[in-house]
This record gives structure tokens, C-alpha cells and sequence, in this order.
């Protein structure tokens, strides 16, 4: 006879996860184990629902939405240009740090496409903080999510604007300490509330333990009067279709929904007397991308927003974190600098011709690959390249071949107090981050860009117009963290840039004259290489190459599983690994390895729980999520009564004498 005992391995109720699969229990009542007793895997839930032997799965057609912001790296170049006439101007104006000179170079910072007005009403908010409860239960752990927010900008005819906070993963115990969340935003609204709204689906945050969110408590009404600058956004839409890709499908389809310069309708490199005077006549430009703009056609859809009678300024602020003066002042997102579009609409000349000057903004590459080596998915490119090494520069028309590369920013300028110092290696020319990918759960959980996003800050002032301006009463400017290889991408500074690729100078360092910026010469450097993004979740195709898991549970017994690598003293399962795409691999017990235990009683209390592969890797934790549970039967042999023969030959006569 024998007596069984259950036993549950749940990996949700652990309280110690190393990664999914990975986790201990500890039983609220140890089970002595004694002669001849088993231990047996009964059953084995793994939840591969997320995986489909390295693809991903669209269970439904899935309508993607992507906003982002516009930057430029300020080096030397675009500072000052030569028109028509000859006449060296300044082409970018900086009316905060005070008067510059056409010899000053740039700072090599990222500045961020932004517009700027007043704000003419009292139907402007701030909005500070917001609160948000958890769902109610005995969940240990909450966070590890973004929370998405909408809102109108204060901006005359402004569209909608995004932003998404981060919540890392906290133990409930935490929850008093890091609530309320700071979320820094400026909006348009009514005169009883803000425009903002929560946009993240609900589902996705009861998957992280979040219930609700509130900001009423923190939203305060602005006064009239004072002017605000606001990060510009575009967005893309487009829908793919329901189904299951491979990650180097899913890469390319992204890319060619990305990457088509026609996008929002057909380009025109045509200008005539009446668009080139009057720039906002010109329907289309060179590139109508929301990737890609130019100076004037993005002038001119400020302009056209503008109410009658009123300007919006188009601007460039030096919103990226880190901005420290040699004072050691953090200067980040107090000053702007914007383009002298009127120089530029000027240098149009009919005959001979001559088009007006624009410059592009954003970026000319956007690719997303799969990389076979790290098995992840990756932003390649989502920027503009510095192009270098043209073969002959001065040819009419252009030889048109230079490469991608980097150069050695001249860093001179002639008001160091007021200016952060020149320092790196500029690597691109300008480009573009994320400030919204949805739907969360598409980007974050099956491609793995859960922190790719930027999320602005409007935290710091900013004087207008100038900087003997007086300083606004509230936070009219704002600071965004973008880091490469996080948040955005350019060429890759790598060692090998360094070095000239000459045959008589490859062993000599790159030096220049700093004391004659201007007439000092560039130095180019080719390069292909990219500094990339890439997504945290791998897409290891290969585990399923040898058709099972080993299941490894680990409770302090001596058993010995032996194969030809190695051998193990813990209980095993072997699981097979044939299952339905998007779905759990189960079993109930028929790879298990029986254990009878021999020897002097254990107790057991802790049960170690390892899911391998074959040749007992960890598996990788977005191949297995985090719903698995593992099932240990008990079996104890209970001692059976010893009859004599005797008695039972007495107790025959005694029912027969009945």
C-alpha cells in the first residue's frame, strides 16, 4: 500500500527567480522522505505560449502606431553659408547664449526639432505627477512596463502628442516609494482640465499589476502670456497582417513600411519664382517622409497651423541631458537655436537659377535587421549619415559617391562661458527617436523594444526670445535622456576610426590646427559600421533542434541522471518538445525519471527548479515565460499488517462455527 502527496512547483509563487525557468520553492510544510519512498515529476507545465519555435506569432492583424521626434548634431557644419551674392552669413542663430560670429563652430550636442509660441489663453496645463493604484491580490512584484499618455500641445493647430513612462519592477513592498511618478508635461485642455489622457491598454497593465492611474491631484491651469516650447512629433501607421514571421520577415516588412521616401505623397525637386519666394506655396518637397523633412517645408507647416496675424516659431533645443557648462551649470533644454529662414528663402534667384537653401532634418536610413549572431532583433539605422570621401568633390554635377563615416569635430568657438565645450567625434547628421510604440504589447513583448522610446521632460526654462529675457515663471522647456545604441543610432566610434586609411599616413594620429577652425582641414573617416538598437529579447531557433527539455528539480536527493557530458543529482524530466505553435509543452509524467529513495531519512523542504536544454544551456527566457509549474508526487510505501497463519485459520473456524 502507499500514500501519495502533490506537490506544486509554481513559478509565479516563488520568491526567488533567477530568470524564467529558474526559481525555487520553499513548502510552507517539509516532507520527510523515507526507505523506498518516490519522488516522480507528475506533470510538467511550460509555458512556451510567447514562442513558436523563433517566430512570432500575430494572432490577429496588428495596427501599428510610431511617433517621433527630429534632431540635429550641431558640429561645425550648417553654422554659416555663402549666398548667392557671396556674402558669408550665419545660417543657424542662437539668440540665448548671446551674439555669435560666423567664425564660432557648433557644440556637437543633439539639439531636438521643436516650435515655440505663446501661450494666448488660459486653457494651458501642467501636469507634474500621476498616481497609479495596483491590482488588488497577493502579487509580490508590479512594474516592468510603460505607461503610455496622450495630450494636445499647447501649440496653435497641434496634433495629439505622446509620452511614455517607464516603470521598472518593484516588490509591492515598494509601492510608497516610488508613487506618486514624475511626468512633466505641458498641454493644451479646456478651463476645467488638461487634454491628457492614459492610453496604454488596460489588459496589458493587469499583466504588471497596475489597476488605475491618476494626475488630477498634480495638474495646475497657466496663465496667459508666456511662451512655450514644444518637441515636434510625427507619426506612422500601418497595419501586418496576422500570422507567423521569422524574425528576419518581420525585420524586412517593418523596414519597407519604414523606408519609402513617397510615403505621404509624391516628391517634387521643382522650384519656381512664386515657391521659391513664397515657400509655402510649394505642395511637395524632396522628401515627404514623416522620417524626413526639410527646413522650409517644415516652416511652412508651422506657418499654416499659425492662427492669422501670429507666428510659430520652428526651433532647435538643446534638450538632451548632460548639457554642463564649464561653470558646471546644467544647461540642458535652456537654449534654442533656429535657422535664418529668411537668408534662406532670399538666396532664390530666377536668372541664372538658384533654388532656395534648405537643409534636411530627421533621417535618410531607417532599417530594422536580424542579427544571426546575437539572435535579436535591431535598429540598424534611424539616422541621417555624415558623407565623406567623395572622389571628387568639386565635380559639376556631383559624382554622387561618398560614404557613410565620421569626422573630428574643430571645437572652437569664441564664448566658452556660455557654451558647453566641444567634445566627441560628431557621427551623424541628424536623426530621429521614438517617443511612441504601439501596441506596447507587439513592440515590448515579441520584438523586444521595451526601452527604446524617449519620453521628454518639460522641466527646466527657457528665456524668449533672448537671453536678457526675463525668465518664465513656469517650465516652458524640457530635457529628454537619448543615448546611442538606447534610444538612437549613428556611425559606430570605434577603434578603427582613428585611423586614416592612407598608405603614407595610416601610422599617424589625425591632428589638426584648432587655432583656424575654419581653415583647418576636415578629416573623414569612412565607416560602415553602425551604433544600433537592439531589442532585449532573443529568438534562439536552435533549442528545438534536439526535441525535448530536461527538467531539473533539484530537492537535496542523491540521484544521478548520466549521459555522455555530464551527470546530475537532482530529479529529472525529460519533456518533449513537439507542440502547438503558441501554446503550452506539457507533460504528464512520461519522462520522468523515478526516484526511490534508499538510506537514512531526508527531510524535504526546498525544491530547485531548473529548465534546460539539451545540453543543459539555461533556455532562453523569451522562448519560456514566466506561467510555468512544475508538479513532484510524493509516493510513500506504508508498512502492511503481518498476519500470522494461525490467525487466520482461528478466525475461519470462527465463521464457519457462525
Amino acid at each position: 500500500m502507499s500514500n501519495s502527496t502533490i506537490i506544486e512547483l509554481r513559478q509565479l509563487d516563488s520568491s526567488d527567480v533567477q530568470r524564467n525557468g529558474f526559481f525555487s520553492t520553499t513548502l510552507d510544510s517539509p516532507v520527510l522522505l523515507e526507505e523506498n519512498d518516490q519522488v516522480i515529476i507528475k506533470a510538467v507545465y511550460l509555458d512556451t505560449s510567447e514562442s513558436a519555435a523563433g517566430l512570432i506569432h500575430l494572432e490577429n492583424d496588428v495596427d501599428v502606431n510610431m511617433e517621433m521626434a527630429k534632431y540635429i548634431q550641431n558640429y561645425n557644419l550648417d553654422q554659416t553659408f555663402v549666398s548667392r551674392v557671396g556674402a558669408t552669413t550665419n545660417l543657424r542663430e542662437y539668440p540665448n547664449p548671446g551674439v555669435r560670429t560666423p567664425t564660432e563652430g557648433g557644440d556637437n550636442a543633439i539639439w531636438w526639432l521643436a516650435d515655440a509660441s505663446t501661450n494666448t489663453s488660459t486653457t494651458s496645463w501642467s501636469v507634474t505627477k500621476f498616481n497609479f493604484n495596483l491590482v488588488e491580490g497577493n502579487n509580490r512584484d508590479f512594474g516592468d512596463c510603460n505607461i503610455s499618455f496622450k495630450f494636445d500641445l499647447t501649440t496653435p493647430g497641434g496634433v495629439k502628442q505622446f509620452k511614455t513612462i517607464k516603470i521598472k519592477k518593484h516588490r509591492r513592498k515598494k509601492y510608497d516609494l516610488i508613487n506618486p511618478v514624475e511626468l512633466n508635461i505641458i498641454c493644451a485642455g479646456t478651463a476645467d482640465a488638461p487634454s491628457l489622457e492614459m492610453t496604454s491598454d488596460p489588459d496589458y497593465l493587469a499583466q504588471h499589476n497596475i489597476a488605475s492611474i491618476d494626475f488630477t491631484p498634480y495638474q495646475t491651469k497657466l496663465p496667459a502670456g508666456e511662451t512655450i516650447f514644444n518637441l515636434q512629433t510625427e507619426t506612422v501607421q500601418f497595419t501586418i497582417s496576422a500570422g507567423d514571421y521569422s524574425p528576419a520577415q518581420m525585420a524586412a516588412l517593418i523596414t519597407d513600411n519604414l523606408s519609402n521616401i513617397e510615403a505621404n505623397g509624391k516628391v517634387n525637386a521643382l522650384y519656381d519664382a512664386d515657391s521659391a519666394a513664397t515657400p509655402n506655396l510649394k505642395t511637395n518637397y524632396p522628401a515627404e517622409s514623416s522620417f524626413l523633412t526639410t527646413i522650409l517645408k517644415n516652416d511652412k507647416a508651422l506657418q499654416a497651423r499659425a492662427p492669422v496675424g501670429e507666428t510659430i516659431l520652428q526651433a532647435f533645443v538643446n534638450a538632451t541631458n548632460g548639457y554642463i557648462l564649464p561653470d558646471k551649470t546644467d544647461k540642458s533644454g535652456s537654449y534654442y537655436l533656429n535657422y535664418n529662414i529668411t537668408e534662406m528663402k532670399a538666396d532664390y534667384n530666377a536668372t541664372p537659377f538658384n533654388p532656395p537653401l534648405d537643409k534636411y532634418v530627421g533621417a535618410n536610413q531607417v532599417s530594422m535587421v536580424f542579427d544571426e549572431n546575437e539572435q535579436k532583433l535591431k535598429w540598424d539605422s534611424l539616422h541621417f549619415p555624415i558623407y565623406v570621401n567623395e572622389s571628387d568633390p568639386t565635380a559639376t554635377p556631383p559624382s554622387n559617391d561618398a560614404t557613410p563615416g565620421v569626422l573630428y569635430n574643430n571645437p572652437e568657438n569664441n564664448a566658452p562661458t556660455v557654451w558647453v565645450y566641444p567634445t566627441g567625434m560628431p557621427i551623424r547628421y541628424s536623426g530621429i527617436a521614438f517617443t511612441k510604440l504601439e501596441p506596447q504589447i507587439f513592440w515590448e513583448k515579441q520584438l523586444g523594444f521595451a526601452n527604446t522610446t524617449i519620453s521628454p521632460q518639460q522641466n527646466v526654462k527657457c528665456r524668449f526670445p533672448n537671453n536678457t529675457s526675463t525668465l518664465p515663471a513656469h517650465n516652458n522647456s524640457f530635457t529628454i535622456t537619448a543615448l546611442d545604441g538606447v534610444n538612437i543610432t549613428g556611425a559606430f566610434p570605434g577603434l578603427d576610426v582613428g585611423v586614416i586609411k592612407s598608405q603614407t599616413t595610416y601610422s599617424t594620429p589625425p591632428f589638426t590646427d584648432l587655432s583656424t577652425p575654419d581653415t583647418a582641414p576636415t578629416i573623414n573617416i569612412s565607416t560602415p559600421d553602425t551604433w544600433g538598437i537592439f531589442g532585449d529579447k532573443s529568438f534562439n531557433n536552435s533549442v528545438a533542434d534536439e526535441g525535448y527539455f530536461l527538467v531539473d528539480v533539484s530537492p537535496g536527493i542523491r540521484q544521478n541522471l548520466i549521459g555522455a557530458g555530464a551527470s546530475s543529482n537532482s530529479t529529472q524530466s525529460i519533456v518533449n518538445r513537439y507542440y502547438t505553435q503558441n501554446s503550452f509543452t506539457s507533460d504528464q509524467g512520461a519522462g520522468s525519471i523515478t526516484y526511490t529513495h534508499s538510506g537514512a531519512p531526508e527531510l524535504l523542504s526546498n525544491f530547485q527548479v531548473r529548465v534546460l536544454n539539451p545540453d543543459k544551456s539555461p533556455v532562453d527566457p523569451t522562448i519560456l515565460q514566466d506561467k510555468n509549474s512544475i508538479f513532484v508526487e510524493i509516493v510513500k510505501t506504508l508498512p502492511q499488517n503481518t498476519i500470522e497463519p494461525s490467525q487466520i485459520e482461528e478466525k475461519a473456524v470462527t465463521r464457519s462455527e457462525v
